[in-house]
């Protein structure tokens, strides 16, 4: 089977792929220290107590590969918009009486000094290790030389950190047998590797090589079979075993953790990822943070952690004392309490604390999925808590965390300077969840400091500069100037001109392109920084926006550094020039944005993506295949509204009437103003929060649902699916059998059904969609041998359905949704040629074929 098949969608005209970070570049960190944790891990003694890129293309291209992906696009807060009985909250565990006793914490042994066996297949379309893997069917072999299948192996022992020392463009595989007592099990760590499989069960890799993340391997007594695949990986990809009795893992290398600023003592979260080593969902967890000296006991429960998965758990910082010096360290203990686990677990960390002029980094809770997020902030010199202050919303470039952002500039006395994850150091490119986490990122900074909405700005640097034409044009509401410094316009522009994707795929992706929606910073202030000699994004980006930005405002600026390369900086600024420009901040000290102004045009592809500009908030379109256009114009007291493509809208008749205005048009029409939401269209039906397309059901606190009895490979793909969650978005996700979601669950999370039978799916008689033990049936059309996922609504969200007939569950992994290339329409069907069924459904969620392709 071609590799390039096994590891993306074909869809439509279009084959995309997840690139894949070697090398971190360090762009937009001036100091080249990157990311300070602040945290120190310490391995707890005896507590016993009665009982034991895609990436960005932001890297030279002789260091992009192209690993598997699928396709994508992007949204603010979709939970921002639900009423209070809508939001996701967090569901309390039963009182099921005291919980489990604590065990001491012993650190994973690890496997050293054993022999692999290693195997090269060149041609990706004549790959018999692969088959084997998708089929289940891989038997490890028995020694070095040629297998049955004729591929041939060799001995190798890695090298110190578990370097493997392959280097090529085809497949690489590596197979070792594990000898397990009963009991034991695996903890990996496999960076540059695509894919590691356990007895044929599967668990993502770190394309990134950040060293961070760990996956865990339940495993049986005897002997147990590890295969390691790594795709076009280049160099030295790496894996390390580490064995452990423990039923739970805590990650001390991929902390997310906050800075305890001097004299403070506002709460905070402290993520930590979490391995479920046993091959059962953990139900009814508690995160407990352990009473000391300087916290408070606090606990957050969880409905489930999922089997055989990693996933990112908040503890709640409630300081009883605040930090007196800086750089002193603070402990803090965490504990998992479940009556699934036969112990509990807990461990030591050590806090850092930062100064109060920064930078340092400030963590929320992201109600995207109940994770912990932080970003970097840049405090005003002299602060005067009387006093309301700008916020410049800063965007980093691959490689670099939000701190390093927020270090790049200079204090000044007017400003804060916050400086979101976009989730990882490359994450999202700013695009979907990296848009999501910045616009959550900028709310929770206007929130908890004292911010003049009429005096926020956005900048950023290389893909931050992609994020901020994201953030501009399509949030080009919020923002007074808006700054991009050595920026991408897409990815059809950048790294060699990616194939525009077509048909449905393009409309869900239709936010990637910037260029379409330039229009809405017509008589913005906007202001290009680039380096002439930028050999990593050509300024060849800076030219072609600026030629568009022209067109549709006289307040712009374009500077171009003569002789500057990516990253540069010189005397003009206390921070790095290329993002701390003096220019640039004087533009911003000169304009303002007016959150509710009534004379402007704005043009969205979707509701998903910003549904809210100034006093209208677009709740659906007519045609999904369209963009949306709301423009306003006022005269005295009179503001005439006109729309395109917009089916229904609530408009804010307490904004309009505190602005001065008594006559309001609609499309030429009189409507009557109140000192409410005024409703226009039809209310009914999809919404900006319950829309699609498909990665929709990824923008709020999500589950995995799985048959009871159904195929392992159908738990294995929840349990997948949330480490990759975790590893490439820093989150947390859920995921039990059907059987265990109670009402609670149903109306608080969105809910992914994998492999769960047709009469066990709330499924919409609107939707006319079917699978059984031989096809999926799309409409009248059958599909044998395919793979169908769609969107749905369910108790006023969204669910998902993700289905396969016995025997291609296989082909459920060959779409990872966590991408910023990544996006499908409201359903998509494929089988080993592509895709077979695409498109979405209307604004009443109907299925109608005219909407999609192949039908």
């Amino acid at each position: 089977m071609d590799m390039k098949k096994r590891l993306a969608v074909v869809t439509g005209q279009t084959l995309v792929f997840l690139a894949a970070a070697l090398t971190a570049l360090g762009c937009g960190d001036s100091s080249g220290n990157g990311e300070a944790d602040g945290v120190q891990d310490v391995v707890t003694t005896d507590k016993r107590e009665g009982g034991p890129g895609d990436i960005g293309l932001e890297l030279p291209g002789d260091l992009v590969t192209d690993l598997a992906s699928e396709l994508a696009p992007d949204l603010p807060d979709a939970t921002a918009e639900l009423p209070p009985e809508l939001k996701p909250q967090d569901i309390p565990p039963a009182d099921l009486g005291p919980p489990p006793p604590v065990t001491p914490y012993v650190e994973p042994e690890l496997l050293e000094g054993k022999t692999w066996l290693v195997s090269y297949v060149p041609d990706p379309s004549n790959d018999p290790v692969g088959d084997a893997l998708d089929a289940g069917t891989f038997e490890l072999p028995a020694g070095p030389g040629k297998d049955a299948n004729g591929v041939e192996w060799t001995e190798r022992v890695p090298e110190e950190g578990g370097k493997m020392g392959y280097a090529g463009y085809g497949t690489f595989y590596a197979a070792v047998g594990v000898d397990l007592a009963q009991g034991e099990n695996v903890v990996v760590r496999a960076d540059k590797f695509y894919r590691v499989y356990l007895n044929g069960v599967q668990q993502p890799g770190d394309p990134y090589t950040s060293r961070k993340h760990r996956t865990p391997m339940p495993g049986i007594a005897g002997t147990n079979v590890v295969v390691a695949m790594a795709y076009q990986a280049l160099n030295d990809p790496e894996i390390e075993l580490a064995v452990t009795d423990a039923e739970v893992y805590f990650n001390p290398k991929d902390l997310t953790a906050p800075h305890l600023v001097v004299g403070e003592t506002y709460e905070q979260y402290f993520g930590v990822p979490v391995l479920n080593l046993t091959d059962e969902p953990i139900r009814n967890a508690t995160a407990l943070v352990v009473e000391n000296d300087y916290f408070e006991e606090t606990e957050v429960p969880y409905p489930a952690l999922p089997p055989a998965a990693t996933t990112q758990l908040a503890f709640h910082l409630v300081p009883k004392l605040a930090a007196e010096e800086i750089d002193q360290v603070i402990p803090v203990t965490v504990r998992i309490e479940s009556h699934s686990l036969d112990w509990s677990y807990e461990r030591d960390f050590e806090l850092t604390a930062k100064g109060t002029d920064g930078p340092f980094k400030r963590t929320r809770r992201s109600h995207v999925d109940h994770s912990v997020q932080f970003y970097g902030v840049k405090p005003p010199s002299n602060f005067d808590p009387g006093k309301d202050y700008s916020l410049l919303l800063s965007l980093h470039g691959a490689g670099v965390g939000g701190n390093g952002q927020a270090g790049s500039y200079g204090a000044k006395d007017w400003v804060y300077h916050i400086a979101p994850t976009n989730r990882r150091p490359f994450g999202f490119d700013w695009e979907e969840w990296g848009r999501l986490d910045g616009v959550e990122a900028l709310e929770h900074a206007m929130d908890v400091y004292n911010i003049d909405p009429s005096h926020v700005y956005v900048s950023g640097h290389s893909m931050g500069g992609h994020g901020t034409w994201q953030f501009g044009v399509l949030l080009s509401g919020r923002f007074g100037v808006v700054g991009p410094s050595a920026g991408w316009s897409s990815f059809y522009s950048y790294g060699g001109g990616s194939p525009e994707p077509t048909g449905p795929f393009a409309r869900a992706r239709a936010s990637s392109n910037t260029l379409n929606y330039v229009s809405n910073l017509t008589d913005k202030p906007v202001y290009i920084i680039h380096g002439d000699a930028d050999d990593n994004v050509p300024i060849s980006e800076a030219y072609l926006m600026a030629e568009a930005v022209e067109k549709v405002t006289d307040d712009f600026y374009f500077h171009i550094e003569p002789g500057a390369g990516h990253w540069w900086n010189g005397d003009a600024a206390p921070g790095a020039d290329c993002v701390d420009w003096p220019p640039l901040f004087e533009l911003m000290q000169e304009r303002s944005i007016d959150p509710l102004e009534l004379d402007f045009e704005y043009k969205c592809p979707s509701p998903w993506v910003n549904a809210k500009n100034s006093y209208v908030t677009i709740r659906s379109q007519i045609d999904p295949y369209e963009d949306s256009t709301i423009a306003s114009a006022s005269d005295g007291d009179t503001v005439a509204l006109t729309t395109y493509n917009v089916r229904s809208m609530v408009l804010d008749g307490a904004g309009l009437t505190g602005k001065g205005v008594e006559s309001l048009t609609v499309d030429g029409k009189d409507v009557e103003l109140t000192n409410g939401d005024i409703e226009w269209g039809p209310q009914g039906g999809k919404n900006q929060a319950v829309q699609g397309p498909f990665n929709q059901v990824f923008h709020r606190p999500f589950c995995f649902l799985y048959p009871d009895d159904g195929s392992w490979q159908l738990k294995s793909y929840a349990s997948f699916l949330t480490s990759t969650w975790n590893i490439i978005g820093n989150g947390h996700a859920c995921a039990l059998p059907v059987s265990q979601a109670d009402a609670d669950l149903h109306a608080n999370y969105n809910l992914i059904y994998v492999g769960v039978p047709r009469d066990e799916v709330p499924l919409p008689d609107s939707i006319p969609f079917d699978w059984n033990d031989t096809a999926v049936i799309v409409g009248d059309k059958t599909l044998e041998a395919t793979c169908l996922v769609f969107v749905f609504p369910e108790e006023g969200h969204l669910s998902a359905a993700m289905v396969t007939p016995p025997g291609y569950e296989y082909l459920l992994f060959w779409h990872s949704p966590f991408s910023s290339r990544s996006g499908l329409p409201d359903y998509t069907a494929w089988t080993h040629g592509g895709a077979n069924a695409a498109g979405f459904f209307d604004a009443d969620w109907n299925y109608d074929p005219a909407l999609g392709i192949g039908q």
